[in-house]
């Protein structure tokens, strides 16, 4: 009889052993999500290195033009993306008010993590070059055409430069982005051309020798809008935030340490928007965490893409501002209403 009972207990118990397991060692197909880290434009801020010890970084760095250090600040926000969650490590970050998301409507359904921060990475660096140059045309800072990123192991790795601006390849000037492609089409692997650039030393010649890439000869470049000058260098620390809903505040980071003045009026402003080299403001994702994440971290005003503002006044955190902007220039106006207490585009 006590042979029945415990072999009875025991078939009882292992369903809830099964459960028990596949919670702790099964990968649920959702993410936590949740307000993210910010980090001020204007100034540094600490993360860790590949050895593991905190290192200190400038967001902006700016050569060949004055800088000031202005006396508020910008913050950029972000969201923070849990994946890999077992059963219970869902249930804790529900509990500790973390949204739990389907994982595919963050990441690509069978991409790997890597291709997924691979992906993520490129769209920060891209931002990154369309706010540098939506600040440069805002400050009227003459542009060209030069390069904006070379191809790993690409034939001009080692050869050109980020930043040389283009004057001619093979004898062909270079006054638009479409002319490179012009100038070396009809060649073949193997043919070698000279790329003219001028650098903050003078022009020189480089002969790069044609790789071919999908049939068609290449240089391995990017290209794009560039200072004029090549003395000015415009380049950014951060290493861990992906996507491109840092640009607004990486382009008013920018104005704001070249310009004279403050446009925060030393307030503590934060804000997000993917930003395009003309200077409009697109919308992004997760607003609702990233007022969540600027609140914490000291934030009265927020800048607000117009199209998220439906999303950002449905539940806002007291105290904070919601300044609606849809373009560079309606968001410094909107920053000078603030600073003066006149009233500002609001969601």
């Amino acid at each position: 009889m006590t042979e029945r009972r415990i072999t009875t207990v025991l078939a009882a118990l292992l369903p809830l052993v099964v459960l028990v397991l596949l919670g702790m060692f099964v990968t649920v197909p959702y993410v936590a999500v949740g307000p993210g880290d910010t980090a001020d434009t204007l100034t540094t801020y600490t993360e860790k290195g590949k050895d593991g010890k905190p290192q200190a970084r400038r967001v902006i760095t700016i050569e060949g033009l004055p800088v000031h250090q202005p006396s508020g600040q910008l913050r950029f926000t972000t969201i923070s993306v849990t994946d890999g969650l077992n059963l219970y490590g869902a249930l804790a970050k529900w509990i500790s008010g973390d949204q739990i998301a389907p994982r595919d409507a963050y990441y690509q359904p069978g991409a790997t993590r890597e291709q997924i921060e691979e992906g993520n990475r490129e769209q920060f660096t891209g931002s990154e070059s369309a706010a540098t140059i939506a600040a440069l045309h805002y400050l009227k800072i003459p542009t060209a055409i030069g390069i904006v990123g070379l191809s790993t192991g690409g034939p001009s790795e080692g050869k050109l430069r980020e930043g040389d601006v283009l004057e001619s390849v093979d004898g062909a000037p270079v006054t638009a982005a479409d002319q490179v492609a012009k100038a070396i089409a009809g060649k073949k692997q193997g043919d070698t051309v000279t790329v003219a650039v001028r650098r903050a030393d003078g022009t020189t010649q480089v002969p790069v020798e044609l790789r071919d890439s999908d049939g068609k000869p290449r240089l391995g470049i990017s290209v794009g809008q560039v200072p004029a000058d090549p003395k000015i260098r415009v380049g950014f620390g951060v290493q861990q935030v992906g996507g491109p809903s840092a640009g607004l505040l990486l382009t008013l980071g920018i104005i704001d340490l070249v310009e004279p003045g403050d446009l925060t009026g030393g307030r503590n402003v934060a804000g997000t928007g993917e930003i395009t080299a003309d200077g409009e403001v697109g919308p992004i994702g997760g607003i609702a965490h990233k007022l969540q994440g600027a609140k914490r971290d000291g934030a009265s005003v927020f800048l607000v893409p117009a199209r998220n503002c439906s999303e950002a006044k449905n539940d806002p955190p007291k105290g904070l501002q919601l300044v609606k902007v849809e373009n560079l220039d309606g968001a410094v106006k909107a920053l000078a209403d603030v600073r003066e207490g006149r009233p500002a585009p609001s969601c």
